[in-house]
């Protein structure tokens, strides 16, 4: 097992502007150095991308023919947002790419990576044959058999037909209502669940990690904690102070799903603090009972009304579009 070492190469095709911390997502790839990752995109703005991250300047137009031409239906793909669908075909749609890689995978550019290999072990490479549940992270391993798993039926039904024919978005990328995680499950493929990943809940101004029950397979979401993340020179690490003692936890990376997130540290800064909703100079370190109190673990942010005034105008338009079509 000493000898082992996987090659791994994340597939990530994005389109339109990325985050205002995108620098900080690629300083974070940058850090797993053993790590490939390949960004298909038509943005052209000026970032320092690393050796172990390939930029393929690609129209989202010249994406959907590529897709196109591996299938032999219709695929309509008119939205960037649809391709949350397609993450799990990447293993096939770049088979040529990706050759010489012992695992493929997909995952989103808001986050914050800490250090991979920490969690994601050869011994848990070589057991398992899909590493994680979620769309925000996933590896599968390379092969031309699990590369085409997606095509498998899932109770009896081929149903990436009908989800890669369609416009709507099904979820087919993560958790278990009728996804890929689900076909694997069925067809006796191993998946590690064990991910360690800091995932936020996003109906807070606060950072609460939320995290899946898989006994209900429902999610369930801490209470608020005295804490914040610090990332490190490559790690990512939460401390969380109760009862006069500090408790240090390392992560495999944060997720920030629908937060946006104010930069104010250098972007080659390889120390710095993440609180609700910034990228922070840490005040002191290293972080003890006595000076924890001297560090700011929050700024105000209006992000839980700004969600609530984002879906009460939602849910008013859907109302009025069904109103208007029934009168129709």
């Amino acid at each position: 097992m000493k000898n082992v070492k996987s090659k791994i190469c994340f597939v990530i095709p994005y389109f339109g502007n990325f985050k205002e911390y995108f620098q900080l997502f690629l300083n974070s790839c940058q850090a797993n150095k053993d790590i490939n990752w390949l960004i298909v995109t038509d943005n052209n703005d000026d970032y320092n991308f690393p050796k172990n991250v390939k930029k393929i300047d690609m129209t989202f137009g010249d994406l959907r023919k590529k897709i196109q031409n591996k299938f032999e239906f219709e695929i309509p793909l008119s939205k960037p947002y649809k391709l949350c669908d397609f993450k799990v075909t990447y293993g096939y749609i770049f088979e040529d790419e990706l050759k010489g890689y012992d695992f493929w995978g997909y995952c989103d550019t808001d986050i914050i990576f800490g250090n991979i290999k920490r969690f994601i072990t050869e011994e848990v490479l070589q057991k398992y044959d899909k590493i994680g549940y979620l769309g925000h992270f996933t590896l599968i391993k390379n092969t031309f058999e699990l590369n085409r798993a997606f095509m498998l039926p899932l109770n009896g039904k081929e149903i990436y037909r009908e989800i890669l024919s369609s416009d709507e978005n099904y979820s087919f990328d993560e958790e278990f209502n009728s996804s890929i995680n689900n076909i694997f499950l069925e067809h006796n493929y191993r998946i590690f669940t064990d991910m360690n990943e800091a995932g936020l809940y996003t109906k807070t101004s606060n950072f609460k990690l939320t995290k899946m029950n898989f006994s209900s397979y429902t999610y369930e979401v801490e209470k608020l904690k005295r804490a914040f993340f610090v990332y490190e020179d490559g790690s990512l690490f939460r401390y969380v102070e109760s009862k006069n003692k500090i408790e240090k936890s390392e992560y495999l990376y944060i997720h920030f799903q629908s937060r946006p997130m104010k930069v104010d540290i250098s972007l080659d800064s390889k120390r710095y603090k993440i609180i609700p909703n910034s990228f922070d100079r840490l005040e002191v370190y290293p972080i003890t009972v006595d000076n924890f109190n001297s560090i700011q673990r929050k700024h105000f942010n209006m992000h839980y009304f700004k969600l609530r005034s984002h879906n009460l105008v939602d849910k008013i338009q859907k109302y009025v579009r069904v109103k208007l079509n029934g009168k129709s």
